[in-house]
């Protein structure tokens, strides 16, 4: 527990305190990860006050991909969880960049089976204060996982569902024990797949190398974002295909991306350091571009939804709404 809880969360529909944000243990959702989730960014941008969630349409439809893939179906429209998105971080004002986290889960199964199949479903939405991490300038260690990579014939990655993230929760455990930072995980064919909870981005002979979405990984966002900012201001394609554990080791620049890590360089790999050792020159023209990007100050403003009140509801409307239902 931290010693400052946020203080309000969103469930099912409305605006709750934090506390009250719960579902059942015996839930579908909490009982074996039988969830999807989807986690975005919102920033402070260049005017007084002004707050965007990044990408937030393209996380929505993500979300719906993941619950096609699980034939899980809920009662909120996507325009109805971007307005508890901006209900949420309104409330909570916390006068930094945030992380909101929405989450589509399985409710009680018959029985309370959490194998059974049932069609309850929830949403809950939290957001929490996610000030930029010091390692965006300074750069992170990593080792190459013991941990193999779950697949699309076990547990698809490309399913943003909760029980996939034991498998990167095995592997960040396991390399902060060993003394590193983060790490990388191979797949089934030892190529490279992501870390845990981020895609992976190679600079070797002045090309841009992700692995592709047949390697075990979550089709990202921010790899997408990399993909555009990269063509469109450097004039640099990014490259889809596999990559080697040993071309880690000879590559000349390795990041990170992420909602959360956002463009996170890594400066060694098991020990050995990545080019010189230090974020490289490609690396910060791209956290600078992308930068722009995710404060509104790019050539995507179409990317920044303006975080804005529902019309005609004062500073504390949907708060106070919220607690007269509670009454």
């Amino acid at each position: 527990m931290t010693a400052t809880t946020p203080a309000y969360a969103w469930l099912n529909g409305r605006l709750v305190p934090w506390d009250q944000c719960v579902v059942h243990a015996r839930s579908q959702g909490a009982f074996w990860g039988a969830n999807v989730f989807e986690g975005i960014r919102v920033y402070t941008g260049p005017g007084e006050g002004e707050l965007s969630a990044f990408r937030v349409r393209d996380h929505l439809e993500r979300l719906r991909r993941s619950m096609k893939s699980l034939h899980m179906e809920i009662d909120h429209t996507d325009d109805e969880l971007a307005r508890a998105c901006d209900d949420l971080v309104l409330a909570n004002d916390f006068g930094t960049d945030a992380h909101v986290c929405v989450v589509a889960y399985f409710g009680l199964g018959p029985n309370f089976d959490p194998l059974a199949h049932t069609t309850e479903t929830g949403v809950h939405i939290t957001s929490t204060p996610v000030p930029r991490s010091a390692a965006f300038a300074a750069g992170v260690s990593a080792s190459i996982s013991s941990w193999r990579r779950i697949g699309n014939d076990a547990m698809p990655p490309r399913i943003k569902t909760g029980a996939n993230y034991h498998n990167s929760r095995l592997a960040q455990h396991e390399a902060v024990r060993n003394g590193f930072d983060t790490t990388l995980l191979l797949n089934a064919r030892g190529t490279v797949a992501e870390a845990p909870g981020s895609c992976v981005v190679m600079v070797r002979d002045g090309e841009l190398i992700t692995p592709p979405g047949t390697s075990g990984v979550l089709e990202g966002i921010t790899v997408d974002t990399v993909a555009t900012l990269a063509r469109e201001q450097l004039g640099i394609p990014l490259h889809r295909r596999e990559i080697d554990r040993t071309e880690l080791y000879v590559c000349d620049e390795l990041f990170l991306c992420g909602t959360m890590s956002e463009l996170l360089p890594i400066t060694s790999v098991d020990r050995l350091p990545v080019g010189d050792g230090t974020p490289g020159a490609l690396t910060r023209a791209l956290q600078d571009h992308y930068t722009d990007a995710v404060r509104n100050r790019g050539a995507h403003p179409e990317w920044c939804t303006p975080v804005a009140r529902a019309a005609g509801d004062g500073p504390t409307g949907a708060v106070r709404a919220s607690e007269e239902a509670l009454a």
